[in-house]
């Protein structure tokens, strides 16, 4: 892409949907060690998670795709850009606080869907 090539709403929120993604997977692996994580659920329950980058970047398309639902296509461009952007240290390659909590709490919400189609227990969801 040259310089002046106009960069598309679409091709923003995929590179930033991308490097959250690699943000919050890179943390995880220098935190723990490990890509599992355990998630502490509304219920009291806590369930063991294995994550990749590609499962993150699955989890915040179904979150775009939420967003696309409730506003115009463009205003859900605007907040998506918006929302990620602010995620993400000026840098691109950490997570905010924010950005933590958003990624943390987005884990949480697949979790539960996943639990409320039937899969829980021992299981590990992905």
């Amino acid at each position: 892409m040259s310089i002046n090539e106009k960069v598309s709403p679409q091709q923003k929120i995929e590179r930033y949907r991308q490097r959250q993604a690699a943000a919050r997977y890179e943390a995880m692996i220098q935190k723990t060690g490990s890509n599992c994580v355990l998630v502490n659920l509304p219920d009291g329950t806590l369930a063991t998670v294995e994550l990749s980058q590609q499962s993150l970047q699955d989890a915040l398309k179904y979150f775009e795709g939420v967003a696309y639902g409730e506003y115009s296509r463009a205003e859900a461009e605007e907040l998506i850009i918006k929302l990620y952007s602010s995620n993400l240290t000026k840098h691109g390659d950490k997570l905010t606080e924010a950005g933590n909590a958003f990624m943390n709490d987005l884990i949480k919400q697949t979790v539960m869907m996943a639990k409320e189609q039937g899969l829980g227990g021992e299981q590990t969801i992905h």
